[in-house]
C-alpha cells in the first residue's frame, strides 16, 4: 500500500503511534509532501510520507533520533498490516 495524501498520512500516523490523543500541533501545510506533529507534549517530528522517512524536529534541524527510527519502523508496520 501507498500513501498518497496527507489525509491518509495523518490517519496512518494516529493509527499507528501510541496515545494518539497525545498528538498535537499539526503541520500539514508547511511542505507538500511531509506532516508534522507534536507528540506527548515534548517531542516534533516531520514524516515525509512517500519516502516513509521520519525525522525529530529540534532547534530547526532535523534528526534521525532513536525515537524517530522506532516511529519510522511503527508506521511501516502499520501500513503492510492494512
Amino acid at each position: 500500500m501507498e500513501i498518497k495524501s496527507k489525509e491518509q498520512a495523518l490517519e496512518l500516523v494516529i493509527k499507528a503511534i501510541p496515545y494518539p490523543e497525545q498528538v498535537s500541533d499539526w503541520d500539514l501545510s508547511s511542505e507538500t509532501t511531509a506532516i508534522y506533529f507534536t507528540w506527548r507534549k515534548t517531542n516534533r517530528f516531520r514524516f515525509n510520507y512517500p519516502y516513509m522517512s521520519v525525522d525529530e524536529v529540534g532547534n530547526g534541524v532535523l534528526i534521525g533520533s532513536d525515537i524517530s527510527i522506532l516511529l519510522r519502523k511503527l508506521l511501516q508496520l502499520t501500513l503492510y498490516k492494512a
